[in-house]
């Protein structure tokens, strides 16, 4: 009896250990066969990993690439628009160049027909230069007249200054419309003064002369001896109306 129960023992002992073996052994192969999942699922993993890295890298390389041609067509679109801005500089240049030409063009035919037109109506070149000898000749004719008549009249009103001291008569001299000058001296004891302009610019003896002061006529000379760049005058008391002082001025009476 007692080894029936120790076999039944035994059997039984022996029957869990094979069903505990069986129960492991599955647990085994189900571990083997998750493990062996994960490394599959590992190296995808890794694999994808590495795809992503190389897109990358070459994205990267892409993207540096990009820059660089970017930064040479910056370059390149630089130096087109300093180049256009010189070819715009010439065009400019030579625009206005062609318009100044054509102005000129336009400026130098208008002369040259205004030039026809002016020898049509006063004749060539040549004539004209002979007509206006001709003047000159002539204006240089009456230019010498002018001043010989000039001559004769002044030494005409000096005879008459002369014969007058002896007939006594008033002789009316003519000075020169534009004469201006002071008083540089007074003598009021015997009413005189002293001129600072004279013959040189055209007193004459017996012509009388304006004394005013401050747009003020104060008095009236008249011309008693006349030097180069000076004169003497007597004060004519009927027109004095002030005591004529130095540093008043005269001037002709049709100055």
């Amino acid at each position: 009896m007692v080894r029936i129960l120790l076999f039944i023992t035994l059997l039984a002992v022996g029957a869990s250990g094979y069903f505990a073996y069986n129960d492991v052994n599955a647990k085994i192969v189900g571990l083997t066969d998750n493990l062996d999942i994960a490394n599959e699922e590992t190296r995808v993993a890794t694999e994808e990993k590495d795809k992503a890295l190389t897109a990358q890298s070459e994205a990267e390389a892409e993207a540096e690439t990009a820059v660089a041609a970017l930064e040479q067509a910056k370059s390149t679109n630089l130096k087109l628009g300093q180049q256009l801005s010189v070819q715009r500089n010439r065009a400019e240049t030579a625009t206005a160049n062609f318009n100044q030409a054509t102005a000129e063009l336009v400026e130098s035919r208008q002369t040259s027909e205004r030039w026809r037109q002016f020898e049509m109506e006063y004749g060539t070149r040549e004539s004209i230069k002979e007509r206006l000898a001709t003047i000159a000749s002539v204006k240089n004719e009456r230019d010498n007249f002018i001043t010989e008549n000039s001559i004769l009249l002044s030494r005409i009103e000096q005879l008459s200054v002369e014969l007058s001291r002896y007939t006594g008569t008033s002789v009316k001299v003519s000075l020169p419309p534009d004469l201006a000058g002071k008083v540089t001296a007074v003598d009021s004891q015997y009413d005189f003064v002293v001129l600072n302009v004279g013959e040189d610019q055209g007193v004459r003896e017996h012509g009388e002369l304006l004394v005013g002061r401050s747009d003020k006529l104060i008095g009236r000379l008249r011309v008693l001896s006349v030097e180069k760049n000076r004169s003497i005058a007597n004060i004519m008391p009927d027109y004095k109306q002030s005591e004529i002082q130095t540093g008043d001025s005269v001037y002709s009476e049709r100055n």
